[in-house]
Order: structure tokens, then sequence, then C-alpha cells
């Protein structure tokens, strides 16, 4: 038995594939493809599939990361070919890698985020992002309840940029995405729009990876 990474790039309508769909859309993919997959032992067995960290509805993605263990001795290549036989349109295996670190080492995400423009909007969020004080409601847990929660989306931001090009302001941005601290891109619209007084609109938002504390990717 051993484990591979299997990174899936999600684009097009398929960004509006729940992550249960997504799920099922794996072990479908992997039946088809005749993967033979490692079980779990016990009283109701069942193959080890992990998503790593599941990307928000809406989202599209480079490659967004799916933990499988394998029976058998079908390499890399043969399981990123036989998956993308069986894979629906917009969804696809851009590569599979031996797993090394675990979904709890990831820290951070990169996005690429695409937004309508608007007059001096590109110089009004930079000069937003470069404030330090980002206000924003994010819904969390007390204990079993749920409440809101006031963040300040700045502390949970990494290295950006902001570029007004081909009639677009392209954002790209490192945001934390762990266990303990995320940010998601939704949140730092909501909050940019906040501080800035525009209603900010956004034409695509791509997760282009996955990073771990010291930023290389996962």
């Amino acid at each position: 038995m051993r484990c591979v990474r299997v990174l899936l790039a999600k684009r097009g309508r398929a960004k509006y594939t729940s992550h249960l769909d997504m799920q099922r859309c794996m072990m479908r993919a992997v039946r088809r493809a005749r993967i033979e997959l490692w079980y779990t032992e016990g009283f109701n067995p069942h193959p080890y599939v992990t998503f790593a960290l599941p990307l928000p509805l809406g989202v599209e993605s480079d490659g967004e990361p799916v933990d499988i263990r394998l029976e058998g001795d079908m390499t890399n290549e043969e399981v990123r070919d036989s998956l993308n036989e069986t894979m629906p349109e917009g969804i696809e295996v851009v590569e599979v890698v031996d797993a090394v670190n675990k979904p709890g080492d990831i820290a951070f995400a990169r996005y690429h985020i695409e937004l309508y423009p608007k007059d001096g909007l590109a110089d009004k969020i930079s000069a937003a992002l470069a404030s330090g004080n980002l206000p924003a409601e994010k819904l969390g847990k007390a204990g079993r309840k749920k409440v809101t929660k006031q963040i300040n989306v700045s502390e949970l931001m990494g290295e950006y940029t902001v570029e007004n090009k081909d009639d677009c302001v392209f954002i790209d941005i490192i945001l934390a995405a762990g266990s303990q601290r995320n940010a998601s891109p939704f949140i730092l619209l909501e909050a940019l729009s906040a501080a800035t007084g525009e209603s900010i609109e956004y034409k695509r938002i791509t997760r282009k990876a996955i990073l771990l504390a010291n930023l290389k990717n996962f």
C-alpha cells in the first residue's frame, strides 16, 4: 500500500460542483479507471480518499490535492492517465505525485482574483490592503453554537499584488488556509467592498496553489 496525491484542476462550469459531489465524482472515476484502492479494516471497511482542503463553491483551481491509498503496482503516470479517461468536462488530473506532507501541514493558499473594473478601483484596493485594517465578520463556533466573529483580514494575508490590466483588476494574494487560521477570498472581497465603499464584483477566482508554512507547495 502506498499513498499518492492526485492534483485536480477544476475549471469552467465545474467550479459549481459541490465538495460532496466532488467526492462522489472521484469515487466513480476511481472505479471506472479500475484503480485498486486500499481499504480500511474492521466492521465497515472503506477506501482512503481524502480531499486535503475542500474548495469553496464557485472557485476554480489549478490543482486540488486528493490523497488516495493504492494497492497494486500502478505508476503515478498510469493513475493520472486512467483517471483522466473517466473525468467529466472541466475536471482534469494534472499530476499524480507521492504524498509527503500531511493535510495538517497546510498553512496558506495562493489566489488569483479577476474583478470587473471601475475608475480608481485598483488604487482603492491597494490602499485598503496596505492599511493593515480590514475588518470583516466570519461565521464560527463557540462550543456547539454558531456565532459571528469579528476578524481583521489583514492579519490573515501574506504577499499580494494589485494590477489594472486588460480591462480587469487583478489581485494575486496569499491567504491563511490552515485548520486554525483561514480566510476565504469571499471574505476578503467583502472586507474590501466595505473598506473602499465600492460594490466589488468578481469575474473569476482561481486557487493557484496550496502552501506550507514555508510557502512551498503542499
